[in-house]
C-alpha cells in the first residue's frame, strides 16, 4: 500500500537537513512554534500546518514546492483570500482597488486564524500596514517571526523566502525615507545567495531583490549587468517568468552603452514577452510583489475522499463504519467540515489513498532526491539529455525502489531518456509508459472512462501516451486521452493555476494533436488557454510552443488574408525570441525555418 509511506518521512528529512547544517531547533522555529513543538514535528508525532512547514523548510534553504499539500475546504478558502488580496493590489484604478480591498477585509477569511494564529496575524498586520503605507506597522509585522530585525538583517537572523519577500516590499515602500536602503538590499541578496540553496526557492525572491537593488547602482553599470544576468539565468533555467520583463528591459538599456548586438537581443526578448501579455489583455509588470503561497500544489481533502470512495465502489456507510458516523462523513466529503488527522489516517488505509497531509512524487527522506527529481524534470523540458542521464544515475543510487511510486518514477524518466536519445522505438516508448501507469492505475485503458484522481506523475505518463499515439499518426486517440484527463482537472474546485504545470503541459500536447487533425480553431483555443494559464502562474517553459502554435494555426487557417498573415508572422516571431530567451534551441530552429518560408529572418 502506498498510503502513508511518504507522510512519516518529512519530519526525519527536516531533522537530517537541520543537523547537517549544524542548526539548532530553537533557531529554526523562532517565531513559528515552541522548541517542544518543533521536536514533535521532527518526530512526526504532530503534523505541522502548511504555513509552519513552508517557513521551516524555507529557513533551511529548501523549498516546500516539492510537496503537495492536502487542505480542507476552509483552509483553501483562506489561501484563495490571500491570492485575491494580491490581485486587488494590482488594480490601477485607486477607487476600485480600495473598494475591493475593503470587501476582502470584511470577508470571514480575513479573521481566520485556524491554520496558524501567529503567521496569519503577521500577514494580516503586514498587508494592512502596506495598504496604508505605514512602514512602522509593516516592520512590526516582520518582527513577529524575524525577532531581531531592525532595518537590517541581524547577525542571528535566520529567515525564509516568505520573510525575505516581506522585507523586500518593506524596503521598497520605505524607499527614499531611509538612508541605508542600498546596504539593506545588498544584505538580502548576500543572504539569499549564501543560504537559499534550492533554486526552486531562490527563484522566488532573488530576481525581485535584484530589480530593487539595481535601482540604487546606476553608476556601476557592470555590477548591474552581472546581477541582472544571474537573475535572468535563474528565472529561465527554472522555466519561470516573474520579473523577466523588468530585468530584460534593464539589461537592454544597460548594454546599449557596451554592445548594441547584445542590447538588441534582450530588447527583442522583452518585446516578445510584452506582445504575449498584450495579446492576452494582461499586464506584464507586477507591482507590489508579495510572495504568494501557491507555488506549491494543493489538493482538497473532500475531493480526494469522494473520488477514492467512488473508485472503490463503496457507499458512505461502508467507508465511515467504525471511524465516524455517516452524517459526519457526509459533511467531511462535501467540505462542510474538517476532519481529525487520526480519522483521516484510518480512511487512508480503508480506501488505499496515496496522499498524506504532505506528499511528493517520491517516497524518500532524502531531500537531495527531490531536488534531483526537479532538475530532471527541467532537463527534460529543455532537452538536456546529458543532464537528465546524470540525474537518473544519482537517483538510482539514492532511492528505495521497493516503493511503487519510486518504481513508476524510474520507469517514466528512463523511458523518456531512452526514447529521446534514440535507444527506444515509439512502440517501445508507449508500451513502457502504459506499464508504468498501470503500477498505480491498473484498470486504465483507452477505451473506457474510469473514476480516478490522477496524480501529477500519472498525468505526465498519460501525456506521454498521448504523444506516442501522435507519433503513430493516431492523433484522434491522443485527443481522447488528453481531453478526458484535462476534464478531471477542470471538475476540481481547485483553481487550474494551482495545477498549472500539468494543465499547461496537457494543453501544449492537445493543441499539437488538434493541428494534426486540421482542427485549427480548437488548436488556437487550446493554445490561448495554455498561454493564459502560463502567464497567470508565471511559467514560461511551454510559452514559446503555445505562442508559435497560435500564429502557425492562424496562418494555415487564413493563409489568403495578407493583413492577418502579417499579424500572425509577428506572433511567430515573438515565439522565436521567447525560444531564444529560454534556450529552447530545437523550437528556435523550427520557428526560424518556418519564418524563412515567408522571407522573415530573425536577427539581433
Amino acid at each position: 500500500m502506498v498510503a502513508g509511506s511518504f507522510t512519516y518521512t518529512i519530519g526525519q528529512m527536516i531533522m537530517n537537513i537541520r543537523e547537517q547544517q549544524g542548526i539548532t531547533q530553537e533557531k529554526v522555529c523562532n517565531g513559528i512554534c515552541s522548541q517542544k513543538m518543533m521536536s514533535r514535528y521532527e518526530l512526526w508525532t504532530c503534523i505541522p500546518d502548511r504555513l509552519s512547514l513552508n517557513l521551516i523548510l524555507q529557513r533551511l534553504g529548501k523549498s516546500p514546492d516539492h510537496f503537495i499539500t492536502l487542505l480542507t475546504k476552509k483552509e483553501y478558502q483562506y489561501f484563495l483570500w490571500k491570492r485575491k488580496i494580491f490581485v486587488a493590489l494590482q488594480e490601477d484604478d485607486d477607487a476600485v482597488r480600495q473598494k475591493r480591498l475593503k470587501e476582502l477585509f470584511q470577508a470571514p477569511e480575513a479573521k481566520d486564524r485556524t491554520c496558524h494564529r501567529g503567521l496569519q496575524e503577521q500577514f494580516y498586520q503586514y498587508i494592512q500596514g502596506y495598504i496604508c503605507q505605514d512602514v512602522d506597522k509593516m516592520k512590526e509585522a516582520i518582527k513577529i517571526t524575524v525577532t531581531d530585525y531592525d532595518d537590517g538583517l541581524g547577525r542571528e537572523s535566520f529567515i525564509g523566502s516568505t520573510e525575505i519577500s516581506y522585507i523586500l516590499l518593506y524596503l521598497q515602500t520605505k524607499g527614499g525615507m531611509g538612508t541605508n536602503i542600498k546596504t539593506e538590499l545588498r544584505a538580502c541578496l548576500d543572504y539569499i545567495e549564501r543560504y537559499t540553496v534550492d533554486e526552486s526557492e531562490r527563484v522566488k525572491v532573488y530576481p525581485r531583490a535584484v530589480c530593487l537593488y539595481c535601482k540604487y547602482i546606476d553608476e556601476n553599470i557592470f555590477e548591474k549587468i552581472e546581477y541582472c544576468r544571474k537573475a535572468i539565468s535563474l528565472l529561465t533555467g527554472n522555466g519561470r517568468i516573474q520579473e523577466l520583463p523588468e530585468l530584460l528591459k534593464m539589461m537592454g538599456d544597460a548594454l546599449q552603452k557596451i554592445s548594441l548586438k547584445d542590447a538588441r537581443r534582450y530588447k527583442m526578448q522583452h518585446w516578445a514577452l510584452q506582445e504575449v501579455y498584450k495579446a492576452q489583455g494582461m499586464k506584464s509588470g507586477r507591482k507590489d510583489k508579495l510572495l504568494e503561497e501557491f507555488d506549491q500544489e494543493v489538493l482538497l481533502l473532500n475531493e480526494i475522499l469522494k473520488t477514492y470512495r467512488e473508485e472503490r465502489n463503496l457507499n458512505r456507510e461502508e467507508v465511515s463504519e467504525d471511524i465516524c458516523d455517516v452524517g459526519s462523513y457526509a459533511r467531511i466529503e462535501s467540505g462542510a467540515r474538517g476532519i481529525r488527522k487520526s480519522n483521516y489516517e484510518k480512511l487512508m488505509q480503508r480506501l488505499d489513498i496515496p496522499y498524506g497531509w504532505y506528499t511528493s512524487m517520491l517516497v524518500t527522506d532524502n531531500y537531495e532526491c527531490l531536488m534531483l527529481a526537479r532538475q530532471g524534470i527541467l532537463a527534460s523540458k529543455f532537452g538536456d539529455w546529458e543532464k537528465m542521464e546524470m540525474v537518473l544515475k544519482k537517483q538510482k543510487q539514492l532511492l528505495d525502489f521497493e516503493q511503487i511510486k519510486n518504481q513508476q518514477y524510474l520507469m517514466e524518466v528512463e523511458n523518456v531518456l531512452l526514447y529521446r536519445t534514440g535507444q527506444k522505438t515509439c512502440d517501445q516508448f508507449q508500451d513502457t509508459a502504459i506499464k508504468a501507469l498501470h503500477l498505480t492505475v491498473p484498470n486504465w485503458n483507452i477505451h473506457e472512462s474510469i473514476v480516478h484522481f490522477y496524480s501529477k506523475e500519472e498525468i505526465t505518463l498519460l501525456n506521454q501516451i498521448a504523444i506516442s499515439y501522435r507519433l503513430q499518426r493516431k492523433s484522434d486517440i491522443g485527443v481522447h486521452i488528453i481531453a478526458s484527463v484535462y476534464e478531471t482537472l477542470e471538475k476540481s474546485a481547485i483553481d487550474l493555476t494551482e495545477r498549472a504545470e500539468e494543465a499547461v503541459m496537457l494543453l501544449a500536447t492537445w493543441k499539437n494533436l488538434l493541428t494534426d487533425l486540421e482542427e485549427y480553431d480548437e488548436a488556437i483555443e487550446k493554445a490561448d488557454r495554455g498561454i493564459k494559464i502560463a502567464l497567470q502562474s508565471e511559467r514560461g517553459d511551454k510559452l514559446d510552443t503555445l505562442v508559435y502554435e497560435k500564429g502557425w494555426s492562424n496562418i494555415h487557417k487564413n493563409c489568403h488574408d495578407e493583413q492577418d498573415m502579417r499579424e500572425n508572422i509577428k506572433i511567430c516571431l515573438a515565439a522565436y525570441f521567447i525560444s531564444d530567451l529560454y534556450n529552447r534551441e530545437r523550437n528556435k530552429k523550427d520557428i526560424k525555418k518556418f519564418l524563412g518560408h515567408y522571407g522573415v529572418k530573425p536577427e539581433f
